[in-house]
């Protein structure tokens, strides 16, 4: 293994930390639509923006971790 393969998997990342923290937004994102289920009025409405943000941003997390 060459110095130019050991720093390019080093500069990567753990793979390990990604799926956490893909892991943490997903529930986060259910969480906070499980509540948009149950309640409704202004609050809900505001935890709805909050899901969609989540939403698009687990999207954008999905295509880099699949490229």
């Amino acid at each position: 293994m060459s110095t130019a393969e050991i720093a390019r998997r080093i500069a990567q990342g753990s793979p390990r930390l990604r799926s956490r923290l893909v892991m943490f937004y997903y529930l986060l994102t259910i969480l906070t639509g499980a509540f948009v289920l149950f309640f409704h009025g202004q609050l809900a409405f505001a935890a709805d923006v909050v899901v969609s943000v989540f939403y698009i941003g687990i999207t954008a997390v999905f295509y880099v971790l699949s490229k």
